[in-house]
């Protein structure tokens, strides 16, 4: 039985609100996320959850982060907008790029500040064509993975195959110039092959699509370091810097999208470490202010950005390089140095790893586990012999009853297999972890 204000809230969400990644129209609303604290949330019903989701893999440093609260409240005393178009500029945001400098890979000095992760990977597209224009080759096409996801705009929804096209539906026709590669989900390989065997075929395919569509129209190759909304899946050891030989060879950017991976979740400051390997553009978000607040960045490598110098950039954003959004990365990444959150992710990853491992792994719904850092995922099956995934209804009923034991963990469902995600704050301490697991657990041992 719900309380009057719960009930009045549904039924306000239901006669005014549309739900993203939800059915128009839809009655069944719920939980309503009132106040949420370190890695829990409580709705309005008092009921609370730990947040094993960390929302949408954005609050990476949990909930309720005084200083960077705090820094929101002081720069909107401040100074509450001021635009970064053409010349002018802001102090917060000229503070905050001189700090992220200090942090970034080597040879990516240059940003370009966005409101979000799909404004970001729009911009990487974006200037890879123009840097491309600019040299006179005309290179447009881009390559992504299939199972990958990079955003929901126009312009980066047909690089997205999350959800096996999912996220295209009702939306054709595409924007032109998008090409998929087989992904890298060693357990459902695209070629029916076995690792290490297989000489990570899907990365070596890579090539043979550049000279099919043409070298001289491919543009740059984008993917995640580790698939995110495909169920967070690493790819094998070799797979990045076969990719990284293969887009040199053939003179093709590399689009690290670090929207997921970025500032830690992976056990690294960036995903890219695990590879040994450099992007020449790298897309942010997400953890760049924890989701305090709307800000992203799109990292620009030496090459391109002294290619498109004396170029006019007919591109960007009212909000872009928000001052209130730069103070909020700012005090973030300055907590993650301080309070070493990426060892710490490092650190809890490999002992929920460990616990995944022993405990979940022989369960006989229990197919597969991979992912980096406390970027997890759990591939559950019906049957290990048939490897069929349960169905979507089944799953969505389980994930509300885990809800009830007071869990979020959000699901990736594709039509060939399901998993579920880990990704808590990486603020999550082992003690915090091991009541996580102790739930997941039990609910994962009754999934049928």
């Amino acid at each position: 039985m719900t309380s009057q204000r719960t009930e009045e809230l549904l039924e306000i969400d239901r006669r005014y609100l549309v739900h993203g990644f939800g059915v128009v129209g839809d009655e069944d609303i719920g939980p309503i996320i009132e106040r949420a604290e370190g890695i829990k949330c409580w709705d309005t019903e008092g009921n609370a959850y730990f947040d094993a989701a960390s929302q949408q893999t954005s609050n990476t440093l949990g909930h309720g982060q005084k200083d960077i609260i705090d820094a929101i409240c002081e720069q909107a005393k401040k100074l509450q907008f001021a635009h970064l178009l053409s010349k002018q500029s802001n102090v917060p945001v000229i503070e905050y790029a001189a700090d992220l400098a200090r942090v970034a890979p080597a040879g990516m000095s240059h940003f370009f500040f966005t409101n979000g992760g799909s404004e970001a990977v729009e911009t990487a597209f974006k200037l890879s064509r123009l840097y491309w224009s600019k040299q006179g080759k005309g290179k447009f096409k881009f390559i992504s993975l299939q199972n990958g996801f990079h955003g929901a705009g126009l312009g980066s929804v047909p690089a997205t195959r999350a959800g096996s096209g999912t996220f295209w539906t009702g939306f054709t026709p595409l924007a032109p110039g998008f090409v998929q590669a087989p992904h890298f989900y060693c357990h459902h390989c695209p070629f029916h092959l076995k690792y290490p065997a297989c000489d990570v075929l899907c990365a070596r395919y890579v090539a043979d699509i550049i000279k099919t569509e043409g070298e001289d129209s491919v543009a740059a190759y984008i993917a995640e370091p580790v698939m995110g909304a495909a169920g967070n899946i690493a790819p094998p050891p070799e797979y990045f810097p076969i990719i990284r030989q293969i887009c040199d060879q053939y003179d093709v950017f590399l689009i690290g999208d670090e929207v997921q991976t970025g500032f830690g979740r992976t056990g690294r400051m960036w995903g890219q470490e695990h590879a040994g390997v450099s992007w020449d553009l790298m897309p942010l978000a997400k953890a760049i202010t924890g989701c305090y607040f709307p800000f992203g960045a799109t990292l620009i490598s030496d090459r391109i950005y002294e290619g498109l110098k004396g170029t006019m950039l007919w591109h960007g954003f009212t909000q872009h390089g928000n001052p209130i959004g730069a103070a909020a990365a700012k005090a973030a990444l300055k907590l993650i140095i301080r309070d070493k959150l990426v060892q710490n992710a490092e650190a809890v990853g490999n002992y929920v790893m460990e616990r995944l491992n022993r405990e979940f792994r022989p369960l006989p719904n229990v197919s597969d586990i991979s992912g980096q850092g406390l970027m997890l995922g759990i591939e559950v099956v019906k049957n290990k012999d048939t490897g069929a995934p349960f169905d979507t209804a089944t799953l969505g009923k389980w994930q509300r009853a885990l809800l009830k034991k007071g869990l979020y963990v959000r699901l990736s469902l594709a039509k060939h297999y399901s998993r579920i995600r880990f990704n808590p704050p990486i603020i999550t301490t082992r003690e915090e972890a091991d009541e996580m697991l102790d739930i997941l657990f039990t609910a994962v041992a009754d999934l049928k």
